[in-house]
């Protein structure tokens, strides 16, 4: 039994010296000039290290704003009652949610809550819900268009205009298709 702890004890000596230098390592990343390219700013392609990201949780509302703004765009849009405008709803629908789980991501990145509720920017009127839908998707790409000071956001940023792009469009499809 001896030697089984003797055993145990050894290799936990071992495991915590090979922690110890990794660690010694990671520390030393900046200073051993293995990656030059970490003292400067970064830029798309570059590796990227947790210190080069700035926190700031109370800044840039607007992914919150325009988060609310896409659930409401959803909501009106994800009761097909037309069955001609049914495939642009759905194309809508699927682009919203694609924009709120990378909005989803950021915010949670940005330290905010991603389940806060804002008012929407757009006055709701329950009459026209596709026109309505479209002028949320408007506030919302409005509000994710800010500036972007986090370089690591920045390639996020353009997807989920991107996609907030594709639900404008397969909403005005569907707005065809109810006028034929």
């Amino acid at each position: 039994m001896s030697t089984l702890k003797k055993t145990l004890a050894t290799l936990l000596l071992a495991g915590s010296a090979l922690l110890a230098a990794s660690a010694a390592q990671a520390d030393d990343w900046h200073d051993n000039g293995w990656h030059p390219d970490m003292r400067q700013d970064w830029h798309e392609g570059m590796p990227w290290r947790f210190e080069q990201h700035h926190w700031h949780p109370d800044e840039h509302p607007y992914y919150m704003h325009a988060m609310t703004d896409l659930r409401l765009a959803r909501d009106l849009l994800a009761r097909p009652d037309q069955p001609q405008v049914e495939q642009g709803e759905h194309r809508a629908v699927d682009a919203i949610n694609q924009a709120l789980h990378a909005m989803h991501d950021a915010a949670i990145d940005d330290g905010k809550n991603p389940f806060q509720r804002l008012p929407p920017d757009a006055e709701y009127r329950p009459d026209d819900r596709f026109h309505q839908a479209l002028r949320l998707l408007d506030k919302a790409r409005q509000d994710a268009s800010h500036e972007e000071d986090d370089p690591y956001l920045r390639g996020l940023q353009h997807f989920i205009i991107g996609q907030i792009g594709m639900a404008q469009h397969a909403v005005d499809d569907a707005i065809r298709q109810a006028l034929r």
